[in-house]
């Protein structure tokens, strides 16, 4: 899989499935990336439905939060449970390739992380394949040291990173969020008119990572966003306003990108140590 960074987009995206990475070289992460203490938030992602356009994403900061590095790639036709362990997969090869010394990897999927948990004589989720879920314990297998963890949506940078080469398969809807209004209501909160229901509007948050507030910091009240996890025309429409578009889409290099020690549940080496070379 060619890797390209999350600020770039393919212009004539293939609408087949992606060969798998393993078919080609993987770019690697970097010489700031290489060492210890390394984390790495992986998250995939789809634009519209399942299965549909899919792309992986991931983020590498150091233990006290700072981006080191963040790389997003299309896909192809796929589904949630298959991105989100492409996107692992993917960042696992990248690890190895690029001299990270037992980095932690994170996942907000919790199927994903199950099947990684179990014995490798379990059968499989369905929708991740036995495949797949062989070819991540064996790269993990090659980084002594190394494991996964659990950690809430919310807390996944790589969720915004992995959109980014999803821009052009959003719904037309979402692309016209320059005709809606915005009103401010207060920090970082506003109130965006309905394109089709007059008189409704939508309550939408858009706060700056690490600044304190109440719920998430991205998040709007219409269904676009509560049940398919896109940056719905609300927030875009927020996002123009304040010039903060770069939140949905991709992390800017040098922001907070995990603390220091969130809570999580992980793979422990000793569970992995039963998964054969």
């Amino acid at each position: 899989m060619v890797m390209q960074d999350a600020q770039q987009r393919p212009t004539t995206p293939s609408p087949e499935p992606a060969a798998p990475a393993v078919e080609r070289p993987l770019r690697s992460l970097g010489a700031r990336a290489a060492g210890p203490n390394r984390y790495i938030s992986v998250a995939g992602a789809l634009a519209l439905t399942e299965p549909g356009p899919a792309a992986a994403g991931l983020v590498v900061a150091d233990r006290q939060g700072r981006v080191l590095a963040q790389r997003a790639h299309y896909l192809g036709q796929s589904t949630r449970a298959e991105a989100a362990a492409q996107a692992l997969l993917t960042a696992a090869r990248l690890a190895l390739a690029s001299g990270l010394e037992a980095p932690v990897f994170r996942t907000d999927d919790h199927a994903l992380y199950d099947a990684l948990t179990a014995s490798p004589q379990a059968a499989p989720a369905d929708a991740i394949g036995k495949g797949v879920l062989a070819a991540i314990r064996e790269v993990l297998a090659q980084l002594p040291g190394s494991r996964v963890e659990l950690i809430p949506p919310s807390a996944n940078e790589a969720r915004a990173v992995a959109l980014a080469p999803l821009v052009d398969w959003l719904p037309e809807r979402t692309r016209r969020a320059e005709v809606l209004h915005v009103q401010p209501l207060g920090e970082h909160v506003y109130a965006v008119e309905s394109e089709s229901q007059p008189g409704l509007t939508y309550r939408v948050t858009l706060r700056p990572p690490g600044e304190p507030g109440e719920g998430e910091p991205v998040q709007c009240e219409c269904a676009d966003f509560l049940y398919r996890g896109i940056p719905c025309k609300h927030l875009l429409a927020v996002a123009r306003q304040t010039g903060a578009l770069d939140r949905l889409f991709y992390r800017a290099s040098g922001e907070a990108a995990v603390p220091a020690a969130p809570p999580a549940e992980s793979v422990a080496p000793e569970q992995r140590s039963r998964v054969p070379d």
